[in-house]
């Protein structure tokens, strides 16, 4: 287990009281086989000493033989031994929008203090477990990779906490982040990004509209493609998509006259009556959304979609479930007109 103080302690700040009464008695468990390279609590992509029986191999001289298995060997004349898989640490990478976007909202219902509670909850339940965690974030326009090599003990969850406590700022390069990131990663490792994925790749197509052409802009679609051949190469890919109610129903529908800005100070600033903007966007909104999670269904990754005025609890259960591979409705956002 993981030396120094207790994990729900070291990321305090993030942690709600009710959620920090909810992780008593949880565990944390990932949908594929991990490669940890020492015991720990999750099911291994190689054979070892867990409770899950994995076939037999015949033996060799020298094998222990305690792990001979009598039965076969007197049915089919010939010694054999049980194989188990083994049960390894997980390595846990957290990829954190620490964009100007993620500060819409007050109190818990602010993304980025939504999104540092889910964060934290999953990496108490790691910490916990001895599971090695890394992080890296971009924001104000650059990328902070210093705690990327997934590591255990106080000083990474302190590290952990203090990324979560980050004001966020400007952009977040996500094609620039994914890309230094994935030569890193160890094997077969958990990669979890967090962010609203609202135009995360606005370096790519500033000065244009996301609007014309297909839903998805081939920048976004890159972005999939790169993270999509992370899942390839064996690792585990969920992308936590936190959003605002307002940003799904966009509540100013009357006759006054807005003004939005871009708090990430890439887009140029709309101006227009709310009854007007609002149903253009709404529009645009739900295309690309839905060409969002298609995109990822298509390509064998787990888009987790969840809103800031749900009940923390209720979204890191269905969180944990999309964490072990399974379908939560949790993460299926109506976008209402």
């Amino acid at each position: 287990m993981s030396s120094g103080p207790d994990p729900d302690t070291a990321l305090a700040a993030a942690l709600p009281a009710e959620l920090r009464e909810l992780l008593r008695g949880r565990v944390l468990r990932v949908g594929q086989a991990v490669w940890g390279g020492r015991p720990g609590r999750h099911l291994a992509a190689r054979a070892g000493a867990g409770d899950v029986f994995r076939g037999h191999r015949p033996y060799v001289p020298g094998d222990d033989l305690r792990r001979l298995d009598w039965r076969a060997a007197a049915r089919d004349d010939r010694f054999v031994l049980r194989q188990h898989d083994a049960e390894d640490v997980l390595s846990a990478v957290f990829l954190l929008d620490g964009s100007g976007g993620m500060s819409y909202g007050t109190g818990i219902e602010r993304k980025a203090t939504y999104a540092a509670a889910l964060v934290a909850g999953v990496a108490s339940l790691a910490a916990r477990q001895g599971d090695r965690l890394g992080l890296a974030s971009g924001g104000g326009g650059g990328v902070d990779l210093q705690q990327l090599r997934p590591q255990g003990g106080s000083r990474r969850l302190l590290a952990l906490a203090e990324a979560l406590g980050k004001a966020p700022a400007g952009i977040c390069p996500w094609p620039r982040l994914v890309t230094a990131v994935g030569p890193q990663l160890p094997r077969r490792s958990l990669v979890v990004l967090v962010s609203d994925f609202l135009d995360p790749c606005a370096e790519e197509h500033v000065g244009g509209d996301m609007s014309e052409g297909a839903a998805l802009p081939a920048a976004e679609a890159g972005l999939l493609d790169e993270l999509a051949a992370l899942a390839g190469r064996g690792h585990a890919v969920v992308l936590l998509q936190v959003l605002h109610r307002d940003e799904l129903e966009f509540p100013w529908s009357g006759r006054e006259l807005l003004r939005l800005e871009d708090v990430r100070g890439v887009r140029p600033e709309v101006e227009g009556l709310g009854a007007s903007l609002r149903a253009a966007y709404l529009q645009r909104l739900r295309a690309y959304l839905g060409a969002f999670a298609d995109g990822c269904l298509g390509r064998g990754l787990v888009c987790h979609r969840v809103v800031t005025d749900t009940p923390v609890t209720a979204a890191f259960l269905g969180l944990l479930r999309a964490l072990q591979g399974e379908a939560a409705p949790e993460g299926s956002v109506e976008v209402r007109p």
